[in-house]
C-alpha cells in the first residue's frame, strides 16, 4: 500500500514539474544570421576550362549553392559566333551548357555569360563569368580593347554590340554575322579576349532586333576606317563614335494622293461637321520671351492669311507697330518677329476673317491676345571667358581647322549654342535653370552637330561632342566659366 502511494506521489510530482517548465519556457525563433552577400563559387567544370582538343557537346558547371539563370539567351556571348545558339539550363547547383552547333577545328571559343548566373536566395551575381576552350593545339590569346561614346551627346552607351569581321568589305556588316562580338559595359568600354591573329574590320551596332546585321539607317552605328591588324601584340585604345546615319525624327514625305481620293475626302468632310478654326499663342504664363518671336498656332491648315489686317499694339495705349511675319510649310504655324521692349504690355488683334482655312472657314470671332514681355532681370547670362585646349588634344583633332561650339543643353535639347571666337563666347537671355555644358568639335564650321556617313561616299566620322559639366543658372545672374580640354 505504501509502495503504491509513493509511486502515485512520484508521478504526480513529475507531471506538475513538467507543466511548470513548459509554461516558463520562452520559444525563440532561430536567428537567420548575416545576409549572404557572396556570389556562388564554381567548384567544378567538366570538361575543364582551357581544355585543348575540345569536342564535347555538353559542359557542366557545379557551384557551391543553388543557382539560377537571368536572361541568359541575351547575355551569353559566344566568340567566334555560332549559327545555332547553345542551350543553357540550371538545376540545383549545376548549370549545363549544351552546344548545338559544330565547332570549327583549330579554333579558340569563348563562352561569356556576363552576369547571367546568380544564386537563388539573395540573387548574388557571378560577375564576368566565362569559359574558354580550343578545338586545336593551343589557345588564342590576343585582345582588343576600346571605348565607345555617343557622338551627339558625349555620353557613354552600354550594351552596344561591337563586332569583328575577317571580311574587310563595307557591306559585310549587312550580310553576315561577325566572327567575334562583345558588348560595351556601363562605362562604354569593350574588350575582346582570346582572338586569333589576323586583320579585322571593327563595327559597332545598337539595334532592337538583335540580328547583328546593319539593315536600317535609323540604327546607331560606329566604325573605324582602317582594319585592326593583330599579330603578336594586343590592340588597345580603339575609340569609336556612335551615331545614326538618318535622323529618325524626320518623317518621309507623304505619298501622292489620287485626285479621285481627294474628291471622296472632300465629300466626306461635307458630310461631317468640321472642327472650328482657332488660334493659340505660344506664351508661358502670358509672358513673351524677349529675344524670341511670337508664335501663333492655328488648329487647321490655312489657305490664306491677311496679315495686313492684323494689329500689334505696344505699351498701355497699344500703339500700333510694324512687325514681320512668316508662315511655316504646314500652314499652321505663324511667326511674328518684333524687337520687344522689356516689361511692356502688348495686344495682338486678329480679325475673324483675317485667316481662312482650306475648307473656307474663318475664326468664330475676332481674337485678341494680350501678353507682357519679360524683363532683362528675369534672365541669366553665361560667359565663356577662356578656352584651353592641350597640345596633345590639338594634334589629335587637327586643331588648325577646328571650330568650337558651346552648347547649353536642357532635357536632351540644345537650348542655346554659339561658336567660340578667340577663346570667348557669351549668351544673354537664358531662361534660369539647370543646364549641361557641352563643347562641339565643329569640323565644317556650320555651328551645329553633323552625323557621320558609312554607306554614303565619301565615308566620314560624325562630329564629336564633349560633356564639360552641369551648371545652375539663376535669374539676374552672370556665370563666367573657363573650359579646359
Amino acid at each position: 500500500m505504501n509502495q503504491f502511494f509513493r509511486s502515485w506521489v512520484f508521478w504526480l510530482m513529475f507531471i506538475i514539474v513538467s507543466i511548470s517548465f513548459t509554461r516558463c519556457a520562452n520559444i525563440v525563433p532561430p536567428s537567420g544570421g548575416p545576409r549572404d552577400s557572396l556570389p556562388p563559387v564554381l567548384l567544378q567544370v567538366t570538361p575543364r576550362d582551357s581544355t585543348l582538343h575540345f569536342h564535347s557537346k555538353k559542359v557542366y558547371f557545379i557551384f557551391d549553392e543553388y543557382v539560377e539563370l537571368d536572361n541568359v539567351n541575351d547575355k551569353l556571348i559566344v566568340s567566334p559566333t555560332l549559327k545555332r545558339p547553345p542551350i543553357v539550363t540550371a538545376k540545383l547547383h549545376t548549370v549545363t551548357l549544351e552546344i548545338k552547333d559544330t565547332l570549327v577545328a583549330n579554333t579558340t571559343y569563348t563562352f561569356n555569360f556576363a552576369d547571367a548566373i546568380r544564386d537563388i536566395n539573395e540573387r548574388n551575381i557571378v560577375q564576368d563569368f566565362q569559359y574558354v576552350v580550343s578545338t586545336g593545339d593551343y589557345l588564342d590569346s590576343l585582345q582588343v580593347t576600346g571605348h565607345l561614346i555617343d557622338a551627339e551627346n558625349g555620353k557613354v552607351d552600354s550594351n552596344v554590340a561591337v563586332m569583328l569581321y575577317r571580311d574587310l568589305t563595307d557591306s559585310i556588316v549587312s550580310k553576315e554575322k561577325p566572327v567575334y562580338y562583345a558588348k560595351t559595359r556601363a562605362d562604354g568600354s569593350f574588350r575582346f579576349k582570346n582572338i586569333a591573329p589576323g586583320a579585322y574590320k571593327i563595327f559597332a551596332l545598337k539595334e532592337e532586333d538583335r540580328d547583328l546585321q546593319y539593315n536600317q539607317p535609323t540604327e546607331q552605328i560606329a566604325f573605324v576606317e582602317a582594319p585592326l591588324v593583330l599579330k603578336e601584340s594586343n590592340v588597345a585604345g580603339v575609340n569609336m563614335l556612335l551615331f545614326m546615319e538618318t535622323d529618325s525624327t524626320i518623317k518621309p514625305p507623304p505619298e501622292p494622293i489620287d485626285s479621285t481620293d481627294l474628291q471622296q475626302e472632300d465629300e466626306e468632310k461635307k458630310k461631317k461637321k468640321l472642327p472650328k478654326l482657332t488660334a493659340t499663342a505660344s506664351l508661358e504664363g502670358g509672358m513673351q520671351e524677349l529675344p524670341k518671336p511670337l508664335k501663333i498656332t492655328f488648329s487647321l491648315p490655312l489657305r490664306n492669311l491677311d496679315s495686313n489686317r492684323v494689329i500689334l499694339g505696344e505699351d498701355s495705349a497699344y500703339n500700333p507697330v510694324t512687325f514681320t511675319n512668316t508662315m511655316d510649310s504646314t500652314k499652321t504655324q505663324w511667326t511674328i518677329g518684333y524687337p520687344w521692349k522689356e516689361g511692356t504690355p502688348y495686344r495682338l488683334i486678329i480679325p475673324n476673317d483675317g485667316p481662312t482655312d482650306t475648307a473656307g472657314q474663318h475664326l468664330a470671332r475676332a481674337d485678341t491676345i494680350r501678353f507682357r514681355t519679360k524683363k532683362v532681370s528675369d534672365y541669366s547670362i553665361f560667359a565663356l571667358t577662356e578656352l584651353n585646349i592641350s597640345d596633345s588634344t590639338k594634334s589629335a583633332i587637327n586643331d588648325s581647322s577646328m571650330h568650337y561650339v558651346v552648347q547649353l543643353v536642357q532635357d536632351k535639347t540644345v537650348k542655346y549654342s554659339g561658336t567660340v571666337v578667340n577663346g570667348k563666347w557669351s549668351q544673354r537671355f537664358i531662361t534660369p535653370g539647370e543646364y549641361e555644358v557641352r563643347l562641339l568639335l565643329d569640323t565644317n564650321g556650320n555651328g551645329k552637330w553633323d552625323r557621320g556617313k558609312y554607306y554614303t561616299k565619301p565615308r566620314k566620322q560624325p562630329e564629336r561632342v564633349i560633356v564639360i559639366e552641369k551648371i545652375n543658372l539663376k535669374a539676374n545672374w552672370t556665370l563666367p566659366k573657363k573650359i579646359s580640354i
